[in-house]
């Protein structure tokens, strides 16, 4: 079953598509070795192992299995990975937010390769900074026969030469003067605790994502958490699948299948399971407002278990109520309509939410704490730093027993110690964007809400980016469509009696756009819907006819002439405008034979 559904995938795959196959340990080789016989053209991109099951599943051998595996294969050179989101670890190192999004205060004289004077020399030149650590970049022309900058303007008494140095050995800033002039904002000079000068710059998170690793860790891979947990909140009780796959998982998956660069990509999962791959394409397509569409390959097959408790009852396979156990009408299919409409059958809303794989920002309010017991400027040395052991963030080492207020650039967390020096504290955090927590020692309630108010009123909310949700009841705007594949009676087909059957099939070729129509009658002359860009012309010698009737339709993509005639077809498809003319034979099962020859 795996080679044949392999050999027809690949034939739908287009050149620059990457197939992906998730395995366990147990498959693993012989899956290779079945890729390697049966397909050889393919390039392998990479195999992730994928930590879906943290607790472990015993074996026999006593090993816990914590992991499966995810083999990327491309079609061809053209086929490429896409990019993966950094996860939160990755994103925390970038802890200060703006209006332009989280960044990180970063070194901003180059190290590595290519960072000495005489690698870049024009980005070898001196910043004047104040003793408030204000600093411009001086008046300056490029001497290219030197190779060097000459300085038109002195220093004033108050400032400071800085230049990017280290260890005296002249090195170089990241960026060249002028960029630097038209980005000011981007830049800060702070005294190191040595004292020293250090220019720093905001470094935010690259857009494109990073490289897909070959291990994927992450709490929301788990397969109970994210997968069986979810697909309970989906269904409800009684409804249970083996082994649902993470949903975030199959999405990461599809981004490493470069699914985030193409918007209105085409899915096929021919072994769909319990429909997660649709879940995430709808959750890919609303984060990013894509149009990707996903076709979902299953069968019905009912578990060993209901099999046995079926046959109990005296039903018998294939009947209605044995088929309304099946893994797509019992699991596939209710999964993939609830989460479209956001509710179930019986109307009852989904509970729960999606991670979104987005960061936002988000308004955070700063946190205030009255020290009501005590006067904190009657403490002695000794009773301030007990006090401030019991408040987190502030280091005892930096509390001096004359200290009116703690504020610091490294600290995250400021305390008053003497609230008739809150003026001169409300001073000293101006652009203190970095500090969130507030503890102010007084008895007087009027005292700290006042100053409650000032701070807040200076800095404002903290900016904060997190993983963005959505509600599971809100669903997604998209359509679904359940067709059954089923055998048809060649002499039915060949007498015109079976165009219904196949003309989903017309529809998903011309790329399922608009509402599936319903099939004309038997004696109709051609299929022309209004709201769909393909056309049928079903009785050829009605061309002509059917030609006025499609005139000015811009939006017809495909267009289907019913014919035997190969000759006939050439002539009518040179007056046909469309970018696709399809000949269907009057024996449509000739259009769509897959099982024929020795494959």
């Amino acid at each position: 079953m795996m080679k044949k559904r392999l050999q027809l995938g690949i034939r739908l795959l287009k050149d620059d598509g990457i197939l992906c196959i998730t395995i366990d340990d147990y498959e693993m080789h012989h899956l290779r070795m079945l890729i390697e016989d049966t397909l050889p053209g393919l390039e392998l991109l990479g195999i992730a192992v994928i930590r879906n099951n943290p607790g472990g599943r015993a074996t026999a051998k006593g090993f816990a299995v914590n992991h499966e595996s995810a083999i990327f294969l491309g079609k061809s050179s053209k086929a490429h990975a896409g990019r993966l989101d950094r996860s939160a670890e990755q994103l925390s190192r970038y802890d200060q937010v703006d209006t332009n999004g989280p960044f990180e205060w970063a070194n901003f004289r180059k190290h590595g390769a290519a960072s000495d004077r005489k690698d870049r020399p024009k980005q070898f030149y001196p910043f004047y900074v104040k003793e408030d650590c204000s600093f411009r970049i001086p008046s300056m022309e490029w001497i290219p026969s030197l190779k060097k900058w000459e300085i038109h303007e002195e220093p004033d008494n108050d400032e400071v030469v800085l230049w990017p140095t280290l260890d005296e050995r002249e090195k170089v800033w990241g960026w060249g003067a002028k960029r630097v002039q038209n980005s000011l904002d981007e830049f800060l000079v702070k005294r190191k605790n040595d004292a020293s000068l250090q220019v720093y710059k905001k470094e935010r998170p690259k857009g494109e994502g990073r490289l897909p690793g070959t291990w994927w860790e992450k709490t929301a891979y788990s397969s109970n958490e994210s997968g069986t947990k979810i697909l309970q909140k989906i269904l409800g009780e009684g409804r249970d699948f083996p082994f649902p796959k993470s949903i975030y998982a199959v999405v990461d998956s599809l981004k490493a299948c470069n699914i985030q660069n193409k918007s209105d990509a085409l899915i096929v999962d021919f072994f769909a399971g319990s429909g997660t791959t649709l879940n995430a394409v709808n959750l890919l397509n609303a984060a990013d407002s894509g149009s990707r569409q996903c076709i979902l390959v299953t069968n019905n097959e009912v578990s060993e278990e209901e099999a046995k408790s079926q046959l109990e009852k005296g039903l018998q396979p294939g009947s209605e109520d044995w088929n309304r156990h099946g893994i797509c009408q019992f699991v596939t299919f209710p999964r993939s309509k609830y989460t479209i409409l956001g509710h179930r059958d019986d109307d009852s809303k989904l509970d729960g939410e999606y991670l979104t794989g987005r960061m936002v920002t988000k308004d955070k309010p700063r946190t205030f704490k009255q020290l009501g017991f005590t006067e904190g400027r009657l403490l002695s040395l000794a009773q301030r730093k007990q006090l401030v052991a019991l408040v987190d963030k502030v280091p005892q080492s930096k509390i001096t027993a004359d200290m009116a207020f703690f504020v610091d650039d490294e600290s995250p967390a400021s305390i008053l110690f003497d609230n008739k020096q809150a003026d001169a504290w409300l001073e000293a955090l101006e652009a203190q964007e970095h500090i969130t927590d507030f503890y102010i020692t007084t008895q007087e309630n009027k005292s700290f809400n006042a100053i409650k108010q000032q701070i807040q009123e200076l800095l404002g909310p903290v900016l904060v980016e997190e993983e963005g949700k959505r509600q599971m009841k809100s669903g997604f705007p998209a359509n679904l469509e359940y067709f059954k594949l089923d055998f048809l009676d060649p002499a039915e087909v060949q007498m015109g009696r079976q165009f219904a059957a196949i003309l989903p099939v017309l529809w998903m070729v011309a790329g399922a756009r608009g509402p599936l129509p319903d099939a004309p009658d038997s004696h109709a002359h051609w299929l022309i819907p209004a709201d769909c860009p393909f056309a049928v012309l079903i009785q050829e010698r009605r061309f002509k006819d059917f030609h006025r009737h499609i005139e000015g339709r811009d939006d017809l993509t495909h267009v289907f002439i019913v014919t035997n005639s190969r000759d006939t077809f050439h002539n009518l498809r040179e007056e046909v405008d469309a970018p696709h003319v399809v000949q269907l034979y009057k024996d449509y099962l000739e259009n769509f034979k897959i099982n024929f020859g020795k494959d």
